[in-house]
C-alpha cells in the first residue's frame, strides 16, 4: 500500500544555542548536514518525505513555524528537536540513524 501524502519532517534547532564542545551529535544547523539527511532520506523513501530545516534563532513568518516555536516553549522541549506530520518525535540531540528510524516507523504506521 501507498502512503497518501508525503510526510512533513522538520527539524527545530536554534543555530545560535550552545553546542557540544566534543562534537556530540549532529550541527543540524550546518548546510552540509541538511543536505547529507536529504540525500540519504531521498535514498530511502524516494519522494514520500519533505523535509524542513526551521531555525529559531532566524525570524518566524510562518504559522507552522510560529506553532511549532510554541510547543518547544510550551512543553520544555529540548533541541534539537524531530517532528514527523505536527508531532515530536525526538527531543535533544540525534543523529541521521535516529532520524531515518523515526521516519521508517512512520511510513510504517501510514501505510
Amino acid at each position: 500500500m501507498e502512503i497518501k501524502h508525503a510526510i512533513q519532517v522538520t527539524i527545530v534547532d536554534d543555530s545560535t544555542g550552545e553546542k557540544c564542545d566534543a562534537h556530540c551529535g549532529v550541527d543540524w544547523s550546518s548546510a552540509e548536514s541538511i543536505s547529507l539527511v536529504a540525500k540519504r532520506i531521498k535514498d530511502w523513501f524516494g519522494n514520500r518525505i519533505q523535509l524542513e530545516y526551521l531555525d529559531l534563532s532566524k525570524s518566524i513568518t510562518n504559522h507552522h513555524a510560529l506553532e511549532l516555536s510554541q510547543q518547544v516553549k510550551d512543553k520544555n522541549l529540548s533541541l534539537p528537536l524531530l517532528v514527523i506530520d505536527g508531532q515530536p518525535r525526538i527531543s535533544g540531540p540525534f543523529d541521521i540513524r535516529q532520524l531515518l528510524d523515526a521516519i521508517e516507523a512512520e511510513v510504517e504506521i501510514k501505510t
